[in-house]
């Protein structure tokens, strides 16, 4: 029980500490003087760590241990809590933004190694469903908490709430996890792959949240996406020679995993997507205050809840790309329902109904892709493993943010000479449309081509390599 509560705790307070600061971020603008650019550097002085460092974050867990990592990675989330929460100027805030990032990208990735780890199948899938309800509720609840802290006690409680909590899981985590060393597993980093996937992912991710200021075609937006492809071509070369690689690149052959890290982000675009895009049409065009707006997709947490409980059964009882697949298109149902909403539409016969089809799709697909991506890969590469499907997570995130409100705004300045409202909702009402798209190719994908089940003539099912050298060494041992 302590387990799983030190093991979910890890997921809300990234996931709630998004939405909070969201909130939080004009208050902090005008309490600091900061221009609009310099405003958006506390959310990018904590995703560009984040984003860059969970492949490597996740290989230490494999490498060093992941109840060291772990404790470690919480506590620094928690050192990065406390000097955001005192900074007396904005440049120590914004270092503070960014302890939390490298903390995060530490504890998460690990955080799943250990529960896909656990031999127990049952106790796997109800683990990753707890993590997806506390997910959820702090996706939920981070939006409504955010509006009531700031308003009531100020934005530095933001962060100083969230403190004991992380410290706690640190402490947790040093005096629950099982303190055995890894096994079979080099002691060493492979150093140069680190440094590059980490400068590749971090300026990728800057060239996404390039995309809507300065733009995506700027020279600073495009320059920034090249150079990040090339380390990304760098340090596939180098992987392939290195003798403890950070990135074993025979895991993508996985198809469980495969699967999982190319299929999973349309299922988080379609979520991040439709939260930001959600609240944005909520208070702009329906005329939520911020507080309301929060209020509004608070019901969440209650689907999120029930959504876990029901991928668990469908889990076993059905394959899991066929879970995914139609969680999936749940979700761009509750996406296209939106869409069609108008300045007129009310929330309890139109919006609720919406929120909830999409909020139960996307916790059962991600309950699926949680467990799908860890289960085929071995034990000594289940930290890496789940870094990859991180990153691309979280890089679907970004995206899904940066892209749809450029097309929405583009969108709405075609209409701007009209009326504002309408063309507001136009603009967001595309917003929807594309993400229902991206969550239905998603869906199509996986169902045709994730499943490793499926077998071509004479093919075998994909096994780890520890369980195909064991079955190897024990037919050699009745040969001889």
């Amino acid at each position: 029980m302590l387990l799983s509560i030190l093991l979910t705790a890890t997921n809300f307070l990234v996931v709630f500490d998004g939405l909070v600061v969201t909130v939080a971020l004009p208050t902090i603008q005008h309490d600091f003087s900061l221009a609009q650019t310099q405003a958006q550097w506390v959310m990018t002085a904590y995703a560009l760590p984040l984003g860059g460092l969970l492949l490597f974050g996740g290989r230490c867990g494999d490498r060093f241990g992941r109840r060291r990592v772990l404790a470690g990675g919480l506590a620094l989330f928690a050192a990065g809590l406390l000097l955001a929460a005192l900074a007396p100027q904005a440049w120590l805030l914004f270092v503070g933004r960014a302890v939390q990032g490298m903390g995060a990208a530490f504890a998460v990735p690990t955080t799943f190694a250990i529960i896909s780890s656990l031999r127990s199948t049952e106790g796997r899938n109800r683990l990753f469903a707890a993590v997806a309800v506390a997910g959820g509720l702090g996706a939920a609840g981070g939006a409504v908490i955010g509006g009531v802290v700031t308003q009531g006690l100020g934005w530095r409680y933001v962060f100083l709430l969230s403190a004991p909590v992380a410290v706690a899981s640190a402490v947790g985590a040093a005096l629950l996890l099982d303190r055995k060393k890894p096994q079979s597993v080099p002691r060493t980093l492979d150093v140069p792959g680190a440094v590059l996937s980490t400068t590749g992912l971090m300026l990728l991710v800057f060239a996404i949240t390039g995309i809507e200021n300065p733009g995506p075609l700027s020279p600073v937006t495009v320059t920034t996406f090249v150079l990040s492809l090339v380390c990304f071509f760098v340090f596939a070369v180098r992987e392939r020679t290195a003798t403890a690689p950070l990135l074993r690149l025979g895991m993508l052959r996985v198809p469980s995993f495969r699967a999982a890290v190319t299929c999973m982000p349309a299922n988080e675009f379609a979520y991040q997507g439709s939260i930001f895009i959600g609240l944005l049409f909520l208070q702009q065009v329906l005329g939520y205050s911020p507080l309301v707006a929060g209020l509004a997709f608070s019901p969440l947490g209650i689907v999120v809840l029930c959504g876990s409980t029901v991928a668990n059964r469908f889990l076993h009882r059905m394959r899991w790309t066929t879970v995914a697949g139609a969680a999936q298109l749940v979700s761009a149902s509750g996406l296209l329902a939106l869409a069609f909403a108008s300045p007129d539409s009310a929330y309890l016969p139109h919006i609720l109904p919406s929120l909830l089809v999409l909020g139960l799709g996307t916790v059962v697909g991600a309950v699926a892709f949680n467990v799908a991506a860890g289960k085929d890969i071995d034990a000594g590469d289940k930290g890496a493993g789940y870094g990859v499907y991180e990153t691309a997570k979280y890089t679907a995130g970004v995206f899904a943010i940066a892209g749809l409100n450029t097309a929405a705004a583009a969108r709405s300045d075609t209409l701007a000479s009209g009326n504002p409202i309408t063309a507001l909702a136009s603009g967001y009402r595309l917003a929807f449309l594309i993400a229902a798209v991206v969550a239905v190719l998603g869906g199509v994908l996986v169902m045709l081509f994730g499943d490793p089940h499926r077998r071509t003539p004479g093919s075998r099912p994909h096994r780890p390599a520890a369980v195909r050298a064991h079955r190897e060494q024990t037919t050699a041992e009745k040969e001889t």
